[in-house]
């Protein structure tokens, strides 16, 4: 089964006072249709901001607001994202944000290299909107 089959792409809606009191989340990932896809899972709950690659990633998570969670993929031009995660964490404000990594480095090694920066979930790309949705829920303590 192929992303497309699994994601439906609509066009994004931003409404401007509900993103004021909806939590942030950052989007990390160098795949514009990914990044596109997440977006249009979680806007309707959630502010959504993106990144193109680890060094957007790090930039990026400390706009204002700052990011509630973060959605990563593991591998990404310029700085991968666990590299991005351990740099993040060096920060005392963003030291206890979640992190979810949304990838398609599935192996073993890779799985416990994501988990060993603590992150909160280590998901296949492959995995269904809701699962995704879910983590994500839970991750911010819904």
């Amino acid at each position: 089964m192929t992303l497309e089959s699994k994601w439906t792409i609509q066009p994004m809606v931003h409404t401007s006072a509900a993103e004021l009191v909806r939590r942030c989340i950052l989007v990390v990932d160098d795949d514009a249709e990914i990044r596109e896809a997440v977006g249009l899972v979680l806007t309707p709950n959630y502010r959504v901001r993106f990144a193109v690659d680890g060094i957007d990633g790090c930039d990026k998570a400390y706009d204002l607001p700052l990011p509630d969670l973060i959605i990563a993929d593991v591998s990404m031009p310029r700085l991968d994202g666990i590299a991005m995660v351990q740099r993040i964490r060096a920060h005392p404000s963003m030291s206890r944000v979640p992190v979810i990594f949304f990838t398609g480095q599935i192996s073993v090694a890779s799985i416990i290299a994501g988990l060993s920066v603590g992150t909160f979930a280590y998901l296949s790309k492959t995995s269904a909107p809701g699962v995704l949705e879910g983590k994500v829920k839970r991750a911010l303590g819904g």
